[in-house]
């Protein structure tokens, strides 16, 4: 019987509002006895004696046993009965869990560090800064009173989650030798909070052979997910658009592509008729290789590279001017919620150039990122953060692309990645990214002059869809 394999049809990072915390605890260990003081007090457990029965026992001197007994008095572990027998004192007793067990004495320890939890469940996710940035990613939002009151949760949680903390290194106890046993919270002397920053989640959406989406798995970073799930499912919901297949059957006949259709069953996607298209394009040169997922997972990013390197072999041999290289994102909420867009865009620069002692750029390469116009500030503001490692590369552009559901990355005259982002929240959580990589010179012709004509074009007088360099705008 053949195992059903899930295929992730997108990933998504979410942004967890996190706070650190400094917090000083004070808490008892226990810890082994000195031989003979840990045998004395073993044989005098197991039933009350007279000094000479102790030193018969043991093979001491008069004047050993009477030292060693003394010691016990003074550190109150021993007393004498009215019958003159040595026996436990209260304080001693308690250092033994059953008869015969081996005693051990508390020792009160004062410890303390910074501790980061995240503000869902209050899970301990760690003790150092992650320098994570706001974006990208989809933001899950938890109750204002959460946050306001975060020292105080935390104090709590931290006394729960004591022995779990300790098991998952964030702290170690000191240690003495003879040590047995787990350390306990004696007390907590004092939560402070540092600073927040969002701990980063990744989700891959699947869906199963027949394209019907699979429960989201739980995340590994935390121990409990269940209401960081919750909150999952709120913020996929507000980031979704409406149904819009009618309008990505539209761009399909704008860019004349037959093929892409074929692909789509009742639920979304055809699996194994892609996976078998995708090899036959492989062996027919390119002309037209489908894929699954956004261009930046690792699996479609490896193979656009590669047909990317072919063509940049091509445009190096042809030595002329640099060729654009231009990537326009589509208006999805789910687009670019992910540290590898950045990543992505990184590797296409760092291609485009030559290495060596005298550089050459076959390549430029242009980000083009959806805003409403010129004053979305709210839009800009994001995109510079999410894209502020590339300032000179990313560019603005009045949104309407084909409707805003259609990724384009393109060398004209070479090569066309085209991406439908599909929306059908009736069935799927997030919208499915489905595409297709092609050299064929007259499939790449019809990308570019669609490209051409909107990126060219105006809204209105003097006032141009390509709005420059986003860092100017």
């Amino acid at each position: 019987m053949n195992k059903r394999v899930n295929i992730a049809y997108h990933e998504v990072d979410f942004l967890l509002p996190a706070h650190r915390f400094d917090i000083r605890f004070s808490y008892v260990t226990k810890k082994g006895l000195p031989f003979v003081r840990e045998f004395v007090l073993r044989l005098v457990h197991i039933s009350p004696m007279k000094p000479v029965d102790i030193a018969t026992y043991f093979g001491l001197s008069r004047r050993e046993v009477d030292e060693a007994i003394t010691d016990l008095v003074e550190k109150g572990d021993l007393e004498f009965s009215e019958k003159g027998q040595i026996e436990l004192t209260p304080k001693s007793r308690g250092y033994f869990v059953s008869l015969g067990s081996t005693p051990l004495v508390s020792s009160l320890m004062e410890s303390g560090g910074v501790f980061a939890f995240e503000l869902a469940s209050f899970n301990c996710v760690g003790r150092k800064l992650t320098c994570e940035k706001r974006a990208p990613g989809l933001w899950l939002d938890v109750p204002n009173e959460t946050v306001a009151s975060s020292e105080r949760i935390a104090k709590k949680k931290f006394q729960e989650k004591f022995h779990k903390i300790q098991e998952q290194g964030f702290w170690e106890h000191k240690s003495y030798e003879g040590d047995s046993g787990r350390p306990s919270i004696y007390i907590m002397e004092s939560v402070q909070k540092l600073g927040q920053e969002p701990l980063r989640l990744t989700s891959y959406l699947s869906i199963d052979p027949e394209g019907v989406p699979v429960e989201r798995d739980d995340f590994e970073d935390l121990d409990d997910s269940s209401v960081v799930q919750e909150l999952v499912t709120d913020a996929l919901a507000s980031a979704r658009k409406p149904v819009n297949f009618k309008q990505v059957a539209q761009a399909m006949v704008t860019l004349e592509d037959q093929e892409t259709r074929t692909l789509f069953n009742d639920h979304s996607v055809d699996i194994a008729k892609l996976l078998a298209a995708q090899q036959s394009g492989k062996i027919n040169d390119g002309e037209w290789i489908p894929f699954l997922g956004p261009l930046y997972s690792k699996a479609n990013w490896k193979l656009i590279s590669e047909y990317f390197e072919m063509q940049l072999a091509e445009i190096k041999k042809a030595k002329g001017e640099p060729s654009d290289l231009l990537w326009i994102a589509p208006s999805d909420g789910f687009w670019g919620q992910s540290l590898r867009t950045s990543t992505c865009l990184s590797e296409l620069i760092d291609l485009s150039i030559t290495k060596g002692k005298k550089p050459t750029k076959h390549c430029n390469p242009k980000l083009y990122l959806p805003v409403q116009d010129a004053t979305d500030r709210r839009a800009i503001g994001r995109w510079k953060q999410a894209f502020s490692g590339h300032k000179k590369e990313v560019y603005g552009l009045v949104e309407g692309f084909l409707d805003g559901n259609v990724e384009i990355l393109l060398i004209p005259s070479y090569m066309a990645v085209v991406c439908y982002h599909i929306s059908r929240p009736d069935t799927l959580p997030v919208s499915l990214p489905v595409g297709y990589i092609t050299t064929d010179k007259s499939k790449v012709r019809v990308v570019s002059s669609a490209v051409k004509e909107y990126v060219e074009g105006v809204v209105s007088f003097d006032n141009p869809r390509d709005l420059g360099a986003i860092e100017k705008i």
